[in-house]
């Protein structure tokens, strides 16, 4: 399996341009074939966006993530992967905290004003330092 990942439909629309001529070079393809080949090829991978609601993706997460692999048959599928988070979006570091009633009933408040995780309020907390 494969993994592409891209941050606008101009972005995948140029890869797939790319591919399809890639794969009518190796097919030897000329003229007409050429021609209505790309156009199959383009109009697959836009139809595979849209039922995937690849847009929304990228504006709640800035990517989308596409997974590319071969079925049973060895025919390529495309399909819409769970994004990743990026690495500077990983968090490398655990910590445990012990708390007395009065501050976790406080940061708990905090956490349901704000709807955030508890996580979340302790990063944003710690950012104010």
């Amino acid at each position: 399996m494969k993994e592409l990942t891209f941050t606008s439909f101009d972005q995948f629309q140029q890869f797939i341009e790319h591919k399809a001529m890639e794969k009518a070079v190796m097919k030897q393809l000329k003229d007409e074939e050429l021609a209505t080949f790309k156009r199959e090829f383009k109009d697959g991978a836009i139809k595979m966006w849209k039922e995937n609601n690849c847009d929304n993706w990228i504006v709640k997460h800035g990517y989308v993530i596409i997974n590319v692999w071969k079925d049973g048959i060895d025919r390529r599928k495309l399909t819409r992967g769970r994004p990743k988070k990026l690495d500077s979006e990983k968090y490398n570091h655990s910590i445990h905290v012990r708390l007395d009633e009065d501050s976790y009933g406080r940061l708990k408040n905090y956490c349901i004003e704000k709807n955030i995780d508890i996580s979340e309020a302790i990063r944003q907390l710690i950012k104010k330092l």
